[in-house]
């Protein structure tokens, strides 16, 4: 099957490409010859002419430099070499694969897959699949980025609306939405929740909690007192800081803001 991809490319980049496939992986006769086999199908799949094995020579596969890649190509008229190298048994397999221009025999694009606990009959799937969508992809490149995508539609053009009696024209925000008067609605709120438990605690401070049933004595006694009064402390101070954010705060949105020092904290802005 085809893939949608190709409905993207030019015709005469299809048409004109003549492949060269270098083998090298080292595994049985049996898994070479599938593997060779995937590689044909990939690409006749694509309607790209291979060069015929019979074509390629022995020593073809030592190549090792752009120069030695582009003489072979030379030698048998084709325009790209597809390296195919890697090692297979029955532990797993390591695919590597490598199209190269014709020309220079420079490295147009590679891929590749390294599975350990992978089935070694399932290479030649793998070899297909990974040809098919190296070669696409290479053939994108070439053609560039115009033939990948269509160019984006233009931009429409909305008309400004013209401001109403009344309404505001000026870029500054609402005061609920700049930043200050925001901080300062967290402050409240959350100097709201500690005075809440810190009054809760302190009126909780030194209440029986359980008795001995026999002298009727208190056993355990609340302590919650430290903890009520620093609660209520935080709370106020938090309410204090927010509701002047909030009230002073609406300006510019950065009119009033929290100074925390090693030892202090406090308000600092404009009032």
């Amino acid at each position: 099957m085809v893939l949608v991809g190709m409905m993207l490319l030019p015709a005469a980049a299809w048409g004109q490409a003549k492949v060269v496939v270098l083998d090298s992986v080292q595994t049985s006769l049996k898994l070479k010859l599938g593997v060779r086999q995937a590689v044909a199908s990939a690409l006749d799949d694509l309607s790209v002419a291979m060069v015929p094995l019979e074509d390629v020579l022995p020593e073809d596969a030592a190549c090792a430099d752009p120069a030695c890649y582009a003489a072979i190509a030379k030698r048998v008229e084709a325009t790209h070499v597809l390296l195919v190298q890697g090692v297979a048994n029955p532990a797993g397999y390591r695919l590597t694969l490598d199209v190269r221009d014709g020309e220079s025999g420079r490295t147009l694009g590679t891929d590749g897959k390294d599975c350990e606990l992978c089935a070694e009959d399932q290479l030649a799937t793998t070899v297909q699949q990974k040809v098919t969508s190296l070669w696409i992809r290479v053939m994108q490149e070439q053609a560039g980025p115009s033939a990948a995508a269509p160019p984006p539609p233009a931009a429409a053009v909305v008309p400004a609306r013209a401001p109403t009696t009344g309404e505001e024209t000026s870029g500054t925000s609402p005061w609920w939405q700049q930043r200050t008067p925001l901080m300062g609605l967290g402050f409240v709120t959350a100097g709201l929740v500690a005075t809440g438990f810190g009054v809760y605690y302190v009126i909780q401070d030194g209440k029986t909690v359980t008795t001995d049933q026999v002298n009727q004595k208190p056993i355990m006694v609340r302590d919650t007192g430290k903890w009520g009064w620093s609660l209520a402390g935080v709370g106020v101070v938090s309410l204090l800081a927010g509701s002047a954010m909030m009230i002073w705060g609406g300006d510019d949105g950065s009119s009033v803001a929290v100074a925390v020092g090693p030892q202090s904290i406090g308000l600092q802005g404009r009032f």
